[in-house]
C-alpha cells in the first residue's frame, strides 16, 4: 500500500500543480485583459479629447474669418461708397462750376 499511497500523493501533487499553473494563467489572462481595457478606454478618451479639441480650435478659427470677411466687407463698402462720392463729384463739378457762373453773371446783371 505504500507505493499506492505515494502513487496517489504524486497524483494529487501533479493535479495541484496543475490546478495551480492553469488558476496562474487565468489569473494572468484576466490581468492582461483588464489592462487591454484599461489602455483602449485611455486611448478611445484621449482621441475624445483631442477631437473635441480640435473641433473647439476648428470653430475659434471659423469665427475669427467670418469677423474677418465682415469687417473686409465693410471697408470694401466704404471705399466704394467714397469712390462713387469723388467719382460723382468730378461728374457734378462741372456743372456746379457753370451754375456758379451763371449766378455769378445773374448778380453782376442787376
Amino acid at each position: 500500500m505504500a507505493s499506492a499511497e505515494k502513487s496517489n500523493r504524486a497524483a494529487e501533487q501533479v493535479a495541484r500543480n496543475t490546478r495551480d499553473s492553469y488558476e496562474s494563467m487565468v489569473e494572468h489572462g484576466v490581468s492582461l485583459q483588464e489592462r487591454n481595457i484599461r489602455f483602449m478606454q485611455d486611448m478611445v478618451e484621449g482621441s475624445i479629447k483631442e477631437l473635441r479639441h480640435q473641433a473647439e480650435n476648428n470653430r475659434a478659427m471659423t469665427q475669427q474669418l467670418v469677423e474677418r470677411a465682415e469687417k473686409q466687407r465693410d471697408a470694401f463698402q466704404t471705399l466704394l461708397e467714397e469712390s462713387l462720392d469723388a467719382y460723382m463729384d468730378l461728374l457734378y463739378s462741372p456743372l456746379t462750376y457753370y451754375k456758379q457762373g451763371l449766378e455769378a453773371a445773374k448778380k453782376a446783371s442787376r
